[in-house]
């Protein structure tokens, strides 16, 4: 069998439409979705438009991305989802037990990277004072010593992790285990603890936990035993006894809240075999992940010259040759009024207007003049981008005014069109015209040849931007 792709995002400039074209494959199966955040400096990140819930087709998806930040590289973060509740895997990994020693519990067999792995360890503490060491990249949820709860995102390369502990001697029985789920998130949102001692141990109520939480229930006692079985049997994961030194065992089980519900009650762990111990028993609350996977890719788009584009419609993005601009100004939104019998009037005071302007654009043609009007007939808010952040032209949102057009010369071939603009603020998410229908295959296309003459597969015809926009004068 071949070993499924692992998982990549890349980040391509295309210069038609002038668009970084964002992919993704190799991601799990259960990742029915991504978002696609886009960033200059790694801090601040911002959704792409059309990326916030994104399908994902076994393991792949992309996005188009055409209001990146010219000239300057932009990092594109994918985080694929899983639109289904927590899961706990069905094989958990074999538990490890030593006397005083290190211990190195197995991974469970169907852990795949994003699970949330939790690893639970327990020491003898009864006549003996010994401390469990946090493995190396594990986060720390519980620590008292001889109980230890902890959790990481498993990596693609993970590996076992190893418990150590120290101050302890020969008959400090050490146990470890850990179990993996899907769709489980960071930090614990909620923790109870019941500490006694006797026979059975009291596994803790929950309070309030949220629907499709996960309710985690962690046990231990002071001593061996032959079997324990809770008063009410949610999903198990493991009850281990050692007696390699002076006795300790441990129990753990799950459940994944359907309905929200006021309480979870206390229940009671029944242990038969063993003695009367000092035990402790924790309960606690996990909330659905955001995601399960994140992968992220760099590019720096160089631009061969300024662009008009149309966000919403992005067939209708346009090259375009500036000739001139016109100064900048900001129109002022303060008034002044006298005020009988006083010499200063008063200010009436509000913030600075956007920017304005008049940009100049040349074309070699009347066709091409007219090309770049049609561009503009849809009245949209448009993104202009100049080729750099430093550049004479603005990069801005903005919407044209009253569009003039002239020539050089009785005869010249070449157009002038003066495009009054407004800076305006970015529209809304939603893009028209994004994908490519049959409808546009059918009207770019004579015949099936000339289909297979200009593309090589179907996934590249499906990867073109539909140009079929037709707007009403």
């Amino acid at each position: 069998m071949t070993a499924p792709a692992a998982p990549a995002v890349s980040a391509t400039y295309l210069d038609d439409l002038s668009r970084v074209r964002v992919s993704w494959t190799g991601f799990p199966s259960a990742v029915d979705s991504a978002r696609v955040e886009r960033s200059t400096d790694g801090i601040r990140w911002s959704v792409v438009r059309g990326g916030d819930t994104v399908p994902v087709s076994r393991g792949g998806g992309h996005v188009d991305d055409y209001e990146f930040t010219a000239g300057a590289e932009n990092t594109y973060r994918v985080s694929g989802a899983d639109g289904g509740p927590i899961i706990g895997v069905d094989n958990p990994g074999t538990a490890a037990t030593a006397d005083n020693d290190t211990v190195t519990p197995g991974l469970p067999d169907d852990w795949r990277e994003g699970d949330l792995l939790l690893l639970f360890a327990v020491a003898r503490k009864t006549g003996f004072a010994p401390a469990l060491v946090v493995p190396a990249g594990w986060t720390t949820l519980t620590d008292r010593g001889d109980y230890l709860l902890c959790a990481k995102r498993a990596a693609a390369n993970e590996t076992a992790p190893s418990v150590a502990v120290t101050g302890g001697a020969s008959g400090v029985d050490v146990i470890a285990q850990v179990m993996a789920y899907r769709n489980a998130d960071l930090p614990q949102t909620a923790t109870n603890i019941v500490t006694g001692s006797g026979q059975d141990v009291a596994l803790p109520s929950v309070s309030n936990p949220p629907a499709g939480s996960l309710n985690l229930w962690a046990a231990k006692k002071d001593s061996e035993w032959t079997s324990a079985a809770p008063s009410t049997v949610y999903g198990p994961i493991g009850s281990t006894s050692s007696a390699l030194g002076s006795g300790v065992a441990m129990y753990w089980d799950y459940t994944v809240i359907g309905a929200a519900t006021p309480v979870v009650p206390q229940r009671t762990l029944t242990v038969t075999g063993g003695a009367a111990a000092v035990n402790v028993g924790i309960s606690y609350v996990f909330g659905k992940a955001p995601y399960v996977l994140r992968r992220t890719a760099s590019v720096t788009p160089v631009l061969s010259g300024a662009w008009i584009k149309v966000p919403q419609r992005p067939s209708l993005n346009r090259r375009i040759v500036v000739s001139d601009i016109s100064s900048i100004t900001r129109p002022s939104r303060t008034a002044t009024h006298d005020v009988i019998g006083r010499t200063l009037p008063v200010a009436i005071s509000d913030v600075q207007g956007s920017r304005r302007f008049t940009l100049t654009v040349m074309t070699e043609s009347q066709q091409q003049a007219d090309d770049v009007e049609n561009s503009l007939l849809s009245g949209l808010p448009m993104f202009l981008q100049a080729c750099d952040p430093g550049a004479v032209i603005p990069t801005a949102y903005v919407v044209v005014g009253d569009i003039d057009r002239s020539k050089q010369g009785h005869r010249g071939r070449r157009r002038f069109l003066a495009l009054p603009m407004t800076e305006v603020a970015a529209p809304t998410p939603t893009i028209y015209g994004g994908t490519y229908t049959y409808q546009d295959v059918l009207d770019g296309y004579a015949s099936y040849a000339g289909v297979l003459a200009d593309v090589v597969d179907y996934s590249a015809l499906v990867d073109k931007i539909s140009d079929g926009e037709i707007v009403v004068p």
